[in-house]
């Protein structure tokens, strides 16, 4: 385990100045804001709930403003979560079997095929829900009501991190049913009281956030973004695309570690076929239903999304082996078995690391960056970021058409519109049209001293369907009242253009992957019919 942490501290820190991509530019913006006391939803707009938003100012906070900084938070809060997984597989699996877990869960967690070493938000989730499901397996052991409350804090707490994770939810509630059918029967008072505790704890965290933003003023934004928008948002794939988009996202997420995945699926057949103890069934099993369960909002399974299924799978690791070991003992093998078991999961670390040697060890952060992510500007975002906060002061707003909100956090600049992704406003949903016209009278009324705008296909995922106004006006507006300063041309995944004032008004681009930095014509106010 001690190797293991030791390993990912090592990857981590070599590819931590690695640009941020999108969600992680969010976060940062929203944490950088909070810092300078606005709250959430008043200048970003956003779905999520506002524990991401919280944890990472805490981390910009403490480690710094940059990528680095954010990055290494997110090392700290990994480590957390290996020992975490280590101490919950202890307690249901052994020693042994706990041990493996733990190593598998830091090993599949530094993995870049499920985005390991970008900030997203369910590696929060990981680190509170093993938290609080932790605490609950003790408290269902020692039978302490605030041990109830404390654990039901922690799973609202992961909610807060990411909707997803609403799904740990029932799980607590049932793991403490199960746990009351051992002391006697589901339906007691004893039993009563455990759930009450529970659901009283998770429910703290989220009426504590709904009171700060009522304070805040932003009670209601926050509702629209992220439940009325948010239902809008999960209804727009159909149940059908279900298995396919699943399918897909499985098979980019192995691309490295099928190994640790062909292990996991052997100990859920172990886990029931051999003679593990009941409690081990029911935990392990219902762990790995409700991560699968938490995959499936909106029916999109991106790739970061399956962050939340890695701690079950890393139990399931740890079953297998340890059932190997079991198996050994019972043989001619018995004084070996240890060691035998071991080395089969050291070969699958072996496959993997065999086939990662490049990222692991010497792969550049453009690269990394440019390996998952294409031609997203997400490395020439930190030198327009750069080139705006040097030709501004802190009063001067600025605004981005398109969805690169990490912009606004290399700048440090507020948004001259709540509006820091374009993705919602090209969506097949009911609140489109308004959402544009809101940017629109935004960023007019404003009237921004330089606009940035994306002409990558990939910053709007625009649709057949999707009404092009917003485009339609962005590009009038741009014409009429404002010049560019600043063209980034990437014509390749290893080759970019970045031009400056005079060099980029006479610039020929040379691919149609831009994006344009423009400066307001004049002070006096510039509108135009959208």
């Amino acid at each position: 385990m001690l190797a293991a942490l030791v390993f990912v501290a090592y990857v981590r820190l070599r590819v931590a100045d690695v640009p941020l991509e999108r969600d992680e530019g969010e976060y940062a913006y929203a944490g950088q804001l909070i810092l300078q006391g606005i709250p959430p939803y008043e200048l970003a707009y956003n779905m999520k709930f506002p524990g991401i938003y919280y944890a990472y100012a805490a981390i910009l906070a403490l480690f710094g403003p940059t990528p680095g900084g954010i990055h290494l938070g997110l090392m700290v809060v990994n480590a957390a979560t290996i020992l975490l997984v280590w101490r919950f597989g202890r307690r249901i699996l052994g020693e042994f079997a706990g041990a493996i877990a733990a190593v598998s869960f830091a090993i599949l967690g530094v993995d870049r095929w499920v985005f390991g070493v970008f900030a997203h938000a369910t590696h929060f989730v990981n680190a509170a829900a093993m938290a609080g499901l932790y605490v609950l397996l003790r408290a269902i052991d020692d039978d302490r009501t605030r041990s109830f409350a404390l654990s039901g804090a922690l799973l609202g707490l992961a909610v807060l991190m990411k909707q997803h994770a609403i799904f740990f939810l029932p799980l607590g509630a049932a793991l403490v049913v199960w746990g009351g059918t051992r002391s006697g029967g589901i339906a007691t008072p004893a039993n009563a009281k455990r759930i009450g505790a529970l659901a009283l704890g998770a429910l703290l965290p989220f009426g504590a956030i709904l009171l700060v933003l009522l304070a805040q003023g932003v009670l209601g934004r926050f509702w629209f973004w992220t439940f009325q928008y948010a239902s809008a948002y999960v209804s727009e794939n159909s149940f059908s695309t279900a298995w396919s988009n699943f399918t897909t996202g499985l098979r980019y997420v192995t691309a490295a570690s099928w190994a640790f995945w062909v292990l996991g699926a052997l100990g859920l057949v172990s886990l029931w076929a051999r003679p593990w103890k009941p409690a081990t069934r029911t935990v392990v099993t219902a762990l790995l239903v409700a991560s699968l369960l938490a995959l499936c909002p909106g029916f999109y399974f991106r790739e970061h999304y399956f962050i939340l299924v890695l701690p079950a799978l890393a139990l399931l690791v740890g079953i297998a082996v340890d059932t190997l070991r079991q198996l050994l003992e019972r043989s001619r093998l018995r004084g070996v078995a240890a060691v035998l078991s071991v080395a089969v999961f050291v070969g699958a670390i072996g496959l993997y690391v065999t086939k990662e040697r490049r990222y692991l060890f010497s792969m550049g952060t453009r690269e990394l960056s440019r390996t998952m992510f294409g031609t997203n500007p997400f490395i020439e975002a930190v030198e327009i970021g750069k080139y705006i906060k040097e030709h501004t002061d802190k009063n001067d707003r600025i605004a981005v058409l398109g969805s690169e909100p990490e912009i606004y956090f290399y700048a440090d600049r507020k948004a001259a519109t709540g509006y820091i992704y374009t993705y919602p406003l090209m969506e097949p949903q009911p609140y489109a049209k308004s959402m544009q016209q809101e940017m629109i009278r935004e960023i007019e009324s404003s009237h921004p001293r330089y606009l940035v705008y994306s002409a990558l296909p990939v910053s709007w995922a625009a649709q057949k369907e999707s009404d092009q106004g917003i485009v339609h006006w962005g590009n009038r507006y741009l014409r009429d009242c404002y010049d560019p300063v600043g063209i980034v041309d990437i014509f390749s995944d290893d080759k970019t253009n970045i031009t400056w004032d005079d060099a980029a008004r006479s610039y020929v681009a040379k691919s149609a992957d831009l994006v344009f930095t423009c400066k307001r014509k004049s002070d006096a106010p510039c509108s135009m019919n959208p």
